[in-house]
């Protein structure tokens, strides 16, 4: 299927460099004391750098970077090679023309702005902090302070509340200007004591305080954010950081962050399709969950109007397929054929945990499986646990597989085939690809799924030891 994979390379290619027509920009750029003849200009765009273009110096140290068009506001880059320090410039609808000059060795404390407001006060307020924070590190050095009055830890709220101060200030004294909302994005609500509250309680009340006040200052619905990673970094804490890591949270918030963003239709149409990417191809088991609520609640709701009708219906498509093999639902049901021909539901088996194994004997990576899943089951069959074993050959193809049943010993799992396919198990169980396995209930609910053969013991194991009872699982 090629719907995620080529999604993912079509909204990639857009983060191509945009232009409009208009006066145009000019960027004029002073590096002292760099020796190489050309410079890389690069621009943020949620967690990357599409590069934008490579200019050669027209004397030395000297770059400029012009056109007559206007570009996106956003955080671009001067890189410069070979060891790709660089210099960080602001771009914003009415500050397309300034010049930067500076010292190669000491890029941002030697910098000098003319023409720009939004850089002069980014690099203010980037040296003043950096000068807030060798203060506070001087003071947390000094430790033999906190034992004395504690002078220290007033030393260091001092200083706190200094920049705490400087950043309001610019907030209040510029607050159209891009640089003052990548500003907000590093202010945070201060957290209240709870000294009324119970000891044990203020660590979670604390943290909640955070979680729920965390986007106060940031502006969600700003298009121009969508080109700072600043601003990609601090939605992403926010749902690594401060969100459970389990689908129903990660549903909640994103629902959340989404609806903060609706507003601007850039930040919503990009965040939302590099969510929809990131969840389709998660590496945590059960993430795929997120996917398909966000197929079905954004892209299946037409709140998606820039996908082509064909991705569109490949992603309602797959989504639709991954749906009934979620974490907690029932497992498809499926009737498949034994080796004397008797059909065997997979919902006739009872047992307090059934693997459903789809398999095929020309499989190399089954192969290589198939000893660990012997190994699994001499360990756990008098649990009563079963496996369900449904080889994915078809037609004539079958007798391949009760062959290499016998060749190996496997005789004591359940073994099934559909020579015909009528029970249509490979695409129930998205098993174009082999080995699979599933974990399920005594219910036959899916309480596990896509994970390698050498996990099972541990899987397992752990499973059993969540079984308060320690009574034999089966007969």
């Amino acid at each position: 299927m090629k719907s995620i994979a080529t999604y993912s390379m079509l909204f990639f290619l857009l983060l191509s460099f945009r232009c409009v027509s208009q006066s145009g920009y000019k960027m004029d750029f002073h590096i002292n004391g760099y020796d190489n003849q050309e410079v890389v200009i690069a621009r943020e765009f949620l967690n990357r750098y599409p590069v934008i273009d490579t200019i050669k110096q027209y004397a030395p140290g000297k770059f400029l970077f012009q056109a007559d068009s206007i570009l996106d506001p956003g955080v671009f880059l001067v890189v410069m090679p070979p060891d790709n320090d660089f210099l960080t410039f602001i771009v914003d609808n009415k500050d397309q023309t300034f010049n930067i000059s500076t010292e190669f060795g000491s890029l941002s404390k030697s910098i000098k702005i003319e023409g720009s407001e939004n850089n002069r006060i980014y690099y203010e307020h980037l040296n003043y902090s950096n000068q807030q924070v060798e203060k506070l590190n001087t003071i947390m050095s000094q430790k033999h302070g906190l034992d004395e009055g504690g002078m220290t830890i007033s030393a260091f709220e001092k200083e706190i509340k200094a920049l705490k101060k400087y950043r309001e200030e610019l907030i209040v004294q510029h607050p159209d200007l891009l640089t003052t909302n990548l500003i907000r994005l590093e202010m945070e609500k201060e957290i209240p004591a709870f000294e009324e509250a119970h000891p044990d309680d203020v660590t979670y009340l604390k943290f909640h305080y955070r979680k729920n006040h965390f986007f106060d200052y940031a502006i969600m619905d700003d298009d121009r954010m969508v080109n700072s990673q600043a601003f990609f970094n601090k939605v992403y804490y926010f749902l690594n950081e401060l969100t459970p890591n389990n689908f129903d949270s990660l549903i909640v918030n994103i629902d959340y962050l989404l609806e903060k963003m609706q507003p601007s239709q850039k930040n919503f149409k990009y965040f939302l399709d590099h969510f929809m990417i990131d969840y389709a191809s998660s590496d945590v088991i059960g993430m795929d969950k997120v996917y398909v609520h966000i197929v079905e609640n954004y892209y299946g709701k037409g709140l998606a109007p820039w996908v082509e009708e064909n991705d569109l219906a490949e992603l309602l498509e797959d989504a639709s397929r991954r749906k009934p093999l979620l974490l907690g639902n029932e497992a498809p049901a499926i009737v498949m054929d034994k080796k004397d021909g008797t059909a065997l539901a997979l919902y006739d088996i009872e047992s307090p945990y059934t693997i459903v194994y789809l398999w095929q004997p020309g499989c190399s990576h089954c192969k290589l499986s198939m000893p660990y899943m012997k190994s699994f089951y001499e360990k756990y069959k008098n649990r009563g646990i079963k496996i369900y074993s449904a080889c994915t050959k078809i037609g004539n193809k079958t007798e391949e597989c009760w062959k290499y049943i016998e060749e190996n010993g496997l005789q004591d799992w359940i073994h099934v085939t559909d020579k015909d396919l009528s029970s249509r198990f490979v695409q129930k169980y998205m098993a174009e690809k082999t080995p699979k396995i599933y974990i399920l209930d005594k219910n036959k609910t899916i309480i596990l799924k896509d994970i390698s053969a050498d996990q099972l013991d541990n899987v397992f194991e752990s499973l059993l030891k969540e079984n308060k009872t320690q009574e034999p699982l089966g007969g």
